[in-house]
């Protein structure tokens, strides 16, 4: 069963018209990639959901202990400031064109506290939990596949990820402490997805 928050986000804006955004165009750059048609990407966004406040989401995966006792306190609080969930659904295009719908939920955390992102990746279909997001250290982000099925679906295909997001504004150093735990295919697609979404809405 969803998050009953999920029935009360904001809205926001967010560019799901760009096919290659500006950060990927350099990943696939430095890999000597410069045309746009040989771009695979193993990834499509298919719906910005919303936003909310971390107090609306008390029971989320992977809240850091530090952040645990104040939110069950401001439970469903929408003005509560401390970080900010978005949610996103997205799929995962595979080199054979077959998709797995995912649905993402990630707070950016409080900056204060140099946090890194936390949430939870499902299977649309199922609410089958495919991997954790969990803010792992110093402004720093891990994404940790957990569903042997999946990681086994993509583990074996030949997809070029991209893994070099340098970037001129202030997301930059953000976008690159986000690692995957195990440096499996599935959590480095998932970190993509991420990383796009995250540009698509601070462009």
């Amino acid at each position: 069963m969803w998050a009953n928050c999920i029935n009360n986000l904001s809205p926001f804006q967010g560019d799901l018209n760009v096919k290659i955004p500006k950060l990927l165009k350099r990943a696939f750059n430095e890999k000597g990639i410069f045309n746009e048609d040989e771009m695979f990407m193993p990834i499509r966004i298919v719906n910005i959901l919303g936003r909310c406040s971390t107090a609306m989401y008390p029971d989320c995966p992977n809240t850091p202990q530090h952040h645990l006792h104040r939110v069950q306190r401001r439970e469903g609080d929408p003005n509560y400031d401390i970080g900010r969930y978005y949610w996103f659904d997205f799929d995962i295009v595979g080199i054979d064109g077959l998709l797995l719908p995912l649905r993402t939920v990630f707070n950016e955390g409080d900056a204060d506290c140099n946090d890194g992102f936390w949430g939870v990746v499902w299977e649309r279909n199922t609410e089958k939990i495919i991997a954790n997001i969990i803010s792992s250290g110093d402004m720093e982000t891990t994404v940790e596949a957990v569903s042997k099925q999946h990681i086994n679906m993509y583990q074996s295909q030949e997809i070029l990820i991209p893994t070099i997001f340098d970037s001129d504004d202030d997301n930059g150093g953000l976008l690159d402490d986000i690692i995957p735990a195990n440096n499996l295919k599935l959590e480095k697609i998932i970190r993509l997805a991420i990383q796009f979404f995250y540009e698509l809405i601070h462009e």
